[in-house]
């Protein structure tokens, strides 16, 4: 019964299941970035190494060894074990895959409680578009696909198209779930779906249009106990949830550096421009619920204001929300629809359909296709590192400086995979590091580490802590990255071979141009360009250099340029660059 419920579609479902697939897959295809990534690739890395769960911080030296709860092991097993596989275009293809499937699910909760084919599929659009900033590669992917599952499962039991076996997959799920994310938002849902169908029994008279019999209640209740028990069993169950109650914490007690410092910790009301759609989505939700306040059913509307509360006090929790919702305005929208026996509010409903498709499809094309999308969540599919210091670690390695660095707190994650565990970080996230911008403040308090080179993208940083009379930059790359060198005896040698004195990538090719009509700098300039060309592509900049070179044969059959030509084609394959090589 269940499998055949779950698979019977008309025609028109099809159609409309097949678009809404089509549309959410584009808006959540964009460049494959985010600062935690290659953290949670690191620790997948070290557990299938060691053979063990690391639950401590293994990278760095200056909390090596400190405790933390690491509810996202197994996920960070699991992204490991695909990046080894396949690459990033690995992880690109499960975040596709779990998009799929949480469309596919949505549309079908949203059919059980009522909505037409296009409604449905505009709905799953909708809450993808309102939560699409967290439809990255990270383990929060299980924690949207988790929570769609076990709203489908649980809607589908209430409206009876569902045997009661199908509860017994909730406790599994849950346990599952703690070890890819913390299973804290499928507590939360679960725990208001049962509140909400014991009152409506025990209290008859917030029944609205459906209430269950005691024994399908007596079956939720018992899963719910079940659920419970198995969490507290689960050694990485409800006491993996310190950094929660942490986070919390710190916002009752407005002090901590989790809510303060960290952007997706913030209120929608600071951020509010980046999340337009899911206002949008909670307005219609809020006002539907205000509309038919005396028949919305009690379970929703707990659920709409505990999780639309929440995001707006924290805009990270937009994505599970936006999931939340859909079925509320379904079964609200179904209400609607009943009443609307007029020809004139019919026609006010099919207006505001229309008017919702247009806003979707609108702002779709906005943040996807337009001039103003942002590089991070516009339409694409590569891997997208001109963020990390990809150049800085190469040329690092290449040169083989030693000894304790310093990081912007950023790099932390990069450098993790990339650096450690031959060169352990200085710093990476705030809950575990504490304020990774404190030391412009404190600038004493980094003296005891004896730090001897610095990956630094903070210019208050680099003028503060690192100034050029102390430290010598040796490689710059943008969008605003640079490597600095204690200047020491023991540095002197490769600080004269690699100071960076005339070079700056971010500059524009117009001032490049100007710079390199000055013969007094152009040696040394060229050199220092061969030498970011040499740990790091690009195309800009190695056309620039193939033309000055091409311009100057002196400077082209100079040992060192020559030298610094064959290195650069190694990540640059400029034609131009290949032609004055051959």
């Amino acid at each position: 019964m269940m499998l055949r419920t779950l698979f019977t579609e008309n025609t028109t479902d099809r159609l409309a299941l097949l678009i809404a697939w089509l549309f959410a897959l584009v808006i959540v295809l964009h460049p494959i970035f985010d600062y935690d990534l290659y953290w949670h690739l690191a620790n997948g890395r070290e557990m299938i190494q060691s053979g063990r769960i690391i639950s401590e911080e293994v990278f760095s030296f200056t909390h090596f060894g400190e405790k933390f709860e690491n509810h996202e092991w197994l996920a960070q097993i699991i992204f490991y074990l695909i990046w080894q596989a396949m690459g990033p275009y690995g992880l690109l293809g499960l975040k596709l895959l779990i998009t799929t499937i949480i469309v596919f699910l949505g549309y079908r909760t949203a059919r059980a409680l009522g909505s037409q084919p296009w409604l449905a599929a505009l709905l799953c659009v909708f809450a993808v578009l309102a939560g699409f900033g967290r439809y990255i590669e990270r383990p929060e992917l299980f924690s949207l696909l988790n929570l769609t599952l076990i709203s489908f499962i649980l809607y589908g039991y209430r409206a009876g198209r569902f045997s009661q076996g199908i509860l017994w997959f909730i406790p599994p799920i849950l346990v599952a779930w703690n070890s890819l994310h913390g299973a804290v938002y499928g507590l939360a849902f679960l725990s208001i779906f049962v509140a909400g169908e014991n009152i409506k029994h025990f209290f008859p008279m917030l029944r609205r249009e459906h209430a269950n019999d005691q024994n399908e209640l007596h079956m939720l209740n018992l899963c719910y106990a079940l659920t419970m028990l198995a969490m507290l069993i689960d050694p990485f169950g409800l006491r993996s949830y310190g950094v929660f109650f942490r986070i919390l914490g710190d916002t009752l007690g407005n002090e901590g550096n989790v809510t303060t410092d960290i952007l997706e910790y913030m209120p929608i009301t600071i951020l509010w421009r980046g999340f337009i759609p899911f206002i949008c989505l909670l307005a219609w939700a809020a006002l539907l619920a205000l509309r038919h306040i005396r028949r919305i059913d009690i379970t929703q509307l707990i659920l709409l204001l505990f999780f639309g509360a929440i995001a707006i006090r924290y805009c990270r929790v937009t994505g599970v929300t936006s999931i939340v919702l859909a079925p509320v305005i379904a079964s609200l929208m179904a209400i609607t629809a009943r009443q609307s026996a007029s020809r004139l509010r019919q026609a006010l409903v099919i207006t505001m359909m229309l008017l919702t498709t247009i806003f979707v499809v609108g702002y779709s094309y906005i943040v996807k296709f337009s001039n103003v999308a942002s590089p991070l969540f516009a339409f694409g599919y590569h891997l997208d590192d001109s963020y990390f210091p990809v150049g800085s670690v190469r040329f690092v390695q290449a040169v083989g400086l030693n000894g304790n660095y310093y990081n912007t707190g950023n790099f932390g994650s990069y450098l993790s995979y990339f650096s450690a565990p031959e060169r352990k970080i200085f710093q990476y996230n705030i809950p575990l590091f504490g304020n990774t911008g404190r030391f412009v403040n404190q600038p004493e308090e980094l003296t005891r580490w004896n730090i001897n080179y610095a990956f630094v993208s903070r210019p208050d940083e680099l003028a503060i802590l690192f100034p050029v009379n102390q430290w010598a930059q040796i490689y710059r790359e943008p969008p605003g990255t640079t490597l600095v060198l204690r200047r020491t005896p023991q540095n002197q040698a490769l600080i004269q071979q690699y100071e960076q004195h005339f070079f700056y990538p971010t500059d524009k090719t117009d001032a490049l141009y100007t710079q390199a009509e000055d013969t007094r700098i152009l040696p040394r300039m060229t050199e220092e360009i061969g030498i970011y060309l040499a740990f790091r592509k690009d195309q800009r900049i190695a056309d620039f250099w193939a033309e000055i070179l091409a311009a100057n044969p002196d400077l082209r059959t100079h040992p060192r340029i020559q030298q610094l030509l064959q290195q650069t084609l190694k990540y640059n394959n400029s034609s131009k660059l290949v032609q004055l090589v051959g």
